[in-house]
Protein backbone atom coordinates (compact mmCIF):
# COMPACT_ATOMS: atom_id res chain seq x y z
CA UNK A 1 0.00 0.00 0.00
CA UNK A 2 1.31 3.26 -1.17
CA UNK A 3 -0.30 4.65 2.51
CA UNK A 4 1.92 2.58 4.86
CA UNK A 5 4.91 3.48 2.82
CA UNK A 6 4.15 7.34 3.07
CA UNK A 7 3.62 6.63 7.20
CA UNK A 8 7.30 4.24 7.05
CA UNK A 9 8.97 7.22 4.85
CA UNK A 10 8.25 10.38 6.37
CA UNK A 11 10.27 10.65 9.24
CA UNK A 12 13.40 10.23 6.65
CA UNK A 13 14.81 12.90 4.99
CA UNK A 14 13.42 13.40 1.27
CA UNK A 15 16.80 12.13 0.14
CA UNK A 16 16.61 8.97 2.38
CA UNK A 17 12.98 8.59 1.50
CA UNK A 18 14.15 8.60 -3.06
CA UNK A 19 16.76 6.00 -1.96
CA UNK A 20 14.60 4.05 0.33
CA UNK A 21 11.78 4.21 -2.33
CA UNK A 22 14.57 2.97 -5.50
CA UNK A 23 15.88 0.21 -2.83
CA UNK A 24 11.90 -1.32 -2.94
CA UNK A 25 11.60 -0.70 -6.72
CA UNK A 26 14.21 -2.45 -7.30
CA UNK A 27 13.28 -5.40 -5.08
CA UNK A 28 9.91 -5.18 -7.05
CA UNK A 29 11.53 -5.50 -10.24
CA UNK A 30 14.07 -8.64 -9.32
CA UNK A 31 10.68 -10.19 -7.60
CA UNK A 32 8.83 -9.59 -10.96
CA UNK A 33 11.88 -10.51 -13.17
CA UNK A 34 12.52 -14.34 -11.52
CA UNK A 35 8.33 -14.74 -11.50
CA UNK A 36 8.81 -14.44 -14.97
CA UNK A 37 11.78 -16.33 -15.61
CA UNK A 38 9.95 -19.17 -13.09
CA UNK A 39 7.28 -18.92 -15.58
CA UNK A 40 9.78 -18.94 -18.61
CA UNK A 41 11.57 -22.32 -17.52
CA UNK A 42 7.75 -24.36 -16.57
CA UNK A 43 6.67 -23.12 -19.94
CA UNK A 44 9.86 -24.89 -21.57
CA UNK A 45 9.70 -27.82 -19.45
CA UNK A 46 6.06 -28.41 -20.56
CA UNK A 47 7.30 -28.11 -24.10
CA UNK A 48 10.33 -30.76 -23.50
CA UNK A 49 8.04 -32.86 -22.07
CA UNK A 50 4.98 -32.47 -24.46
CA UNK A 51 7.94 -33.19 -27.36
CA UNK A 52 9.32 -36.72 -25.09
CA UNK A 53 5.51 -37.77 -24.81
CA UNK A 54 5.45 -36.82 -28.71
CA UNK A 55 9.06 -39.10 -29.92
CA UNK A 56 7.77 -42.10 -27.30
CA UNK A 57 4.19 -42.30 -28.78
CA UNK A 58 5.97 -42.40 -31.92
CA UNK A 59 8.66 -44.81 -31.37
CA UNK A 60 5.87 -47.30 -29.24
CA UNK A 61 3.74 -47.03 -32.50
CA UNK A 62 6.41 -48.23 -34.67
CA UNK A 63 7.62 -50.87 -32.33
CA UNK A 64 3.93 -52.41 -32.23
CA UNK A 65 3.75 -51.74 -36.32
CA UNK A 66 6.96 -53.73 -36.22
CA UNK A 67 5.76 -56.44 -33.80
CA UNK A 68 2.77 -56.77 -35.61
CA UNK A 69 4.86 -57.53 -39.00
CA UNK A 70 7.03 -60.13 -37.04
CA UNK A 71 3.44 -61.80 -36.01
CA UNK A 72 1.96 -61.97 -39.46
CA UNK A 73 2.11 -64.67 -41.87
CA UNK A 74 3.68 -63.46 -44.69
CA UNK A 75 7.08 -62.61 -42.18
CA UNK A 76 10.06 -64.27 -43.46
CA UNK A 77 13.07 -64.95 -40.83
CA UNK A 78 16.23 -64.14 -42.28
CA UNK A 79 19.95 -64.91 -40.77
CA UNK A 80 21.65 -62.00 -39.31
CA UNK A 81 24.33 -60.63 -41.13
CA UNK A 82 26.94 -58.10 -39.35
CA UNK A 83 28.21 -55.41 -40.83
CA UNK A 84 31.94 -56.28 -39.81
CA UNK A 85 31.29 -59.50 -42.15
CA UNK A 86 30.91 -56.92 -44.96
CA UNK A 87 33.84 -54.75 -44.19
CA UNK A 88 36.09 -57.87 -44.04
CA UNK A 89 35.00 -59.42 -47.55
CA UNK A 90 35.62 -55.57 -49.02
CA UNK A 91 39.10 -55.63 -47.73
CA UNK A 92 42.01 -57.11 -49.90
CA UNK A 93 43.62 -59.73 -48.78
CA UNK A 94 47.25 -60.02 -48.24
CA UNK A 95 49.53 -62.36 -50.59
CA UNK A 96 50.67 -65.34 -48.58
CA UNK A 97 54.34 -66.10 -49.24
CA UNK A 98 56.02 -69.68 -49.31
CA UNK A 99 58.84 -69.96 -46.45
CA UNK A 100 62.26 -69.78 -48.56
CA UNK A 101 64.96 -72.06 -46.98
CA UNK A 102 68.51 -71.34 -47.78
CA UNK A 103 71.05 -74.29 -47.80
CA UNK A 104 74.27 -74.21 -47.74
CA UNK A 105 75.98 -75.13 -51.40
CA UNK A 106 78.78 -77.36 -52.06
CA UNK A 107 82.25 -74.78 -51.71
CA UNK A 108 84.56 -75.11 -55.05
CA UNK A 109 87.95 -76.41 -53.30
CA UNK A 110 89.80 -73.06 -55.18
CA UNK A 111 87.99 -71.29 -52.75
CA UNK A 112 89.54 -70.70 -49.02
CA UNK A 113 87.69 -72.18 -46.41
CA UNK A 114 87.59 -69.53 -44.13
CA UNK A 115 85.54 -67.46 -46.69
CA UNK A 116 82.48 -69.43 -47.92
CA UNK A 117 80.30 -67.92 -50.31
CA UNK A 118 78.51 -64.93 -48.73
CA UNK A 119 75.37 -65.94 -51.05
CA UNK A 120 75.10 -69.02 -49.64
CA UNK A 121 75.54 -67.97 -45.71
CA UNK A 122 71.73 -68.20 -44.49
CA UNK A 123 71.18 -64.52 -42.30
CA UNK A 124 67.81 -65.57 -40.50
CA UNK A 125 66.72 -68.34 -38.72
CA UNK A 126 64.47 -70.68 -40.78
CA UNK A 127 62.16 -72.71 -39.45
CA UNK A 128 61.06 -76.09 -41.36
CA UNK A 129 59.13 -77.69 -38.46
CA UNK A 130 55.65 -77.32 -38.59
CA UNK A 131 54.63 -77.70 -35.40
CA UNK A 132 56.78 -75.04 -34.05
CA UNK A 133 55.27 -72.12 -32.45
CA UNK A 134 56.72 -69.16 -34.96
CA UNK A 135 55.55 -69.52 -38.63
CA UNK A 136 58.47 -69.84 -40.90
CA UNK A 137 57.08 -66.20 -42.27
CA UNK A 138 58.18 -63.93 -39.98
CA UNK A 139 61.60 -65.04 -41.01
CA UNK A 140 62.47 -63.06 -43.61
CA UNK A 141 65.65 -61.13 -45.07
CA UNK A 142 65.79 -57.66 -44.08
CA UNK A 143 65.77 -56.97 -47.91
CA UNK A 144 62.78 -58.91 -48.89
CA UNK A 145 60.99 -57.64 -45.87
CA UNK A 146 61.56 -53.55 -46.85
CA UNK A 147 60.27 -55.01 -50.50
CA UNK A 148 57.37 -56.54 -49.19
CA UNK A 149 56.45 -53.54 -46.91
CA UNK A 150 57.38 -51.11 -50.44
CA UNK A 151 54.77 -53.20 -52.71
CA UNK A 152 52.30 -52.42 -49.94
CA UNK A 153 52.75 -49.08 -49.83
CA UNK A 154 52.44 -48.48 -53.39
CA UNK A 155 48.87 -50.78 -53.80
CA UNK A 156 47.34 -48.59 -50.54
CA UNK A 157 48.51 -45.09 -51.76
CA UNK A 158 47.14 -46.67 -55.48
CA UNK A 159 43.45 -47.84 -53.60
CA UNK A 160 43.43 -44.14 -51.98
CA UNK A 161 44.35 -42.14 -55.21
CA UNK A 162 41.55 -44.36 -56.91
CA UNK A 163 39.15 -43.17 -54.01
CA UNK A 164 39.09 -46.34 -51.94
CA UNK A 165 39.07 -45.28 -48.21
CA UNK A 166 42.57 -46.62 -46.62
CA UNK A 167 42.06 -47.88 -43.14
Amino acid sequence: DSGNIKVGLEHLTPAEQAKARLQMVLEAAAKADEALKAKERSEEEAKRRKEEDQATLVEQVKRVKEIEAIESDSFVPQTFRSSKEIKKSTEPTELQYEPITITVGNLEASAPEKEPLAASIPTAIKYQDDNSLAHPNLFVEKAEAEEKWFQRLITLRQERLMGSPVA
